[in-house]
């Protein structure tokens, strides 16, 4: 119980955030807030891992392997993980839960925070780690992979004492029959499920991964975590804290583990389809993610692709939307889940104070806004680097010639980093009609702006897309109220959110902890949400028992 008094009451906090929605974090998303030391001292740690074996883990094994190759410098980091079996990380794992099942929830969160305030000492160590194998620029990586990783790991932390303490332990009960009163002691518990596998993806594995990690934890489950084979370290690094601390709180260290796997010898399927695994949480493609889906006495949590459509109505300031769009679908080269792909403008322009803007002039506009922010000195470092080639590829693979190009992909200078995969983001104009070329994901620096007959137009092909395919965020811009609770409630019918008229520093790529779900669980890009109740609640199941006298 010291870990929980020591942390209770930033615990209680969460649990008050997470009732009001409100803005709530114990981690600085700003570098600059950190000591100046740390960012040295991190990118060194950072240095001395490359080319050498990760031992922190404190693993016995005789194989080792890595393959990950840093997208700014286009090599391999040398860093090696020890590898073990399906068969070691399962048998590890059981006899880890005798234990850890039995643990309460006090003490569990306990355990859990002290490891988020391990984590957050090697912040900088981790952005440097995300930098090169994610492509990340580095305040995103900073961000993404420390604090805003572990708000979400706190706010399952956080979710999940609260519903294991929906009931009480213990009770005595009384039934009255015949004038006489029957007692019967009554208890309560929630019983974890087993085995958690977490598969995580190559461009946020921190992120997309902690919010499962913590949820499983804290339910009372072991985890085996697959890391993507090209972005393993930054996941080394915070599972090797969480095992310090387990170890250090008298928990055996492998109530949490690191399952590598390599290209050519890939684990997820094998581990997926083990009897002994029944939570699986998944981020990726939508074709494994459906097979996951399918897989037999398992429950899983996806996140697949998604169409993320933005609807252009009318506006009060042109200006700062298109600024914001520009900023939207720049950031990590629209590598984000939650990226803007689609946007539709009326052929009849959108309406502004004035009179209106043409579709030809928004297009324009976009295309001299992206130009502008990558002429910016943080310019390059906003898009990052394209994570892998086949990215590339596949944007390269869209056809100029079936619509009007505004912008073309180019490979841009990253300061210091010569031999960086970047590429800008690549525009395309389309009329409605060429809907087998939107209407389905293009993962990367690829927009299309879709001509349309009307606003109504819009807001049909939008749906049908976002039903079709799935959708994470939807965006709007309208100045009509009527308008904007038709969108919202037609929406909202296919479980989508939507944002509305965002302008300024307030993206739609962006979801805040305890105040934003990422995704609703409730259409085809996935069947989850960070974090609601259901995301906690699956992971256990509540026994009653009776004695009587």
């Amino acid at each position: 119980m010291q870990l929980f008094n020591k942390h209770k009451e930033v615990i209680y906090e969460a649990l008050e955030a997470l009732s009001s929605r409100n803005f709530n974090t114990i981690y600085s998303d700003n570098p600059k807030e950190y000591p100046e030391e740390d960012a040295e001292s991190g990118l060194t740690a950072f240095q001395m891992k490359l080319n050498t074996d990760f031992v922190e883990l404190q693993v016995n094994s005789e194989e080792w392997i890595g393959e990950e190759v840093s997208p700014y410098l286009q090599s391999g980091t040398g860093i090696r993980y020890p590898y073990q079996t399906p068969d070691v990380l399962i048998r590890n794992a059981k006899e880890s839960w005798k234990m850890w099942r039995n643990v309460d929830v006090e003490e569990r969160s306990g355990v859990l925070m002290e490891a988020l305030e391990r984590i957050k000492e090697r912040f900088f160590e981790l952005s440097y780690a995300t930098m090169h194998t994610t492509g990340q620029g580095f305040t995103m990586a900073f961000q993404a992979a420390g604090p805003h990783a572990c708000d979400r790991a706190l706010e399952a932390i956080a979710l999940g004492f609260t519903e294991l303490k929906r009931y009480p332990e213990q009770v005595k009960w009384e039934k009255w029959i015949g004038g006489k009163a029957i007692p019967v002691q009554k208890n309560y518990k929630p019983i974890p499920r087993g085995i958690s596998l977490i598969i995580a993806c190559s461009t946020f594995p921190t992120w997309n991964s902690f919010p499962g990690i913590f949820a499983s934890l804290i339910t009372g489950n072991p985890v085996i975590v697959k890391p993507h084979p090209k972005a393993v370290l930054p996941l080394a690094i915070t599972i090797s804290e969480i095992r310090k601390v387990l170890k250090e709180s008298g928990f055996r260290s492998d109530t949490i583990q690191l399952g590598v796997d390599s290209g050519m010898n890939p684990l997820a399927k094998t581990l997926a389809e083990h009897e002994d695994i029944k939570l699986i949480d998944y981020t990726g493609n939508s074709q494994f993610g459906q097979y996951l889906e399918t897989l037999h006495n398992k429950i899983t949590f996806t996140e697949k692709a998604s169409l993320n459509p933005v609807i252009i109505d009318s506006t009060k300031d042109i200006e700062a939307l298109v600024s914001n769009i520009a900023f939207s679908v720049s950031l990590y080269s629209r590598q984000m889940c939650t990226a803007p792909q689609n946007i539709y403008v009326p052929e009849t322009g959108i309406k502004v104070k004035d009179g209106y803007v043409s579709f030809d002039d928004f297009c324009d506009r976009l295309k001299n806004a992206l130009d502008d922010l990558l002429d910016k000195k943080w310019g390059p470092a906003t898009l990052g680097c394209v994570q892998n080639d086949h990215t590339v590829k596949r944007v390269e693979g869209v056809s100029m010639a079936v619509g009007k190009t505004i912008s073309d992909a180019k490979e841009f200078k990253m300061p210091d980093f010569k031999t960086a995969r970047t590429r800008s983001i690549k525009v395309l104009a389309v009329d409605s009609g060429k809907q087998e070329i939107f209407q389905k994901e293009v993962f990367g620096p690829m927009v299309f702006v879709i001509k349309t007959e009307s606003t109504s137009k819009s807001i049909e092909l939008a749906l049908r897309g976002a039903e079709t395919f799935g959708a994470i965020t939807c965006l709007v811009y309208s100045n009509e109220f009527l308008l904007n609770k038709e969108i919202e409630e037609r929406f909202n019918q296919a479980f989508i959110p939507v944002s509305f008229n965002l302008t300024g520093n307030i993206f739609v790529n962006q979801h805040a902890a305890f105040s934003d779900f990422h995704g609703t669980g409730g259409n085809v890009s996935g069947n989850a949400s960070f974090v609601d109740p259901n995301f906690i609640n699956k992971r256990y199941v509540w026994v009653g028992n009776r004695y009587m006298n």
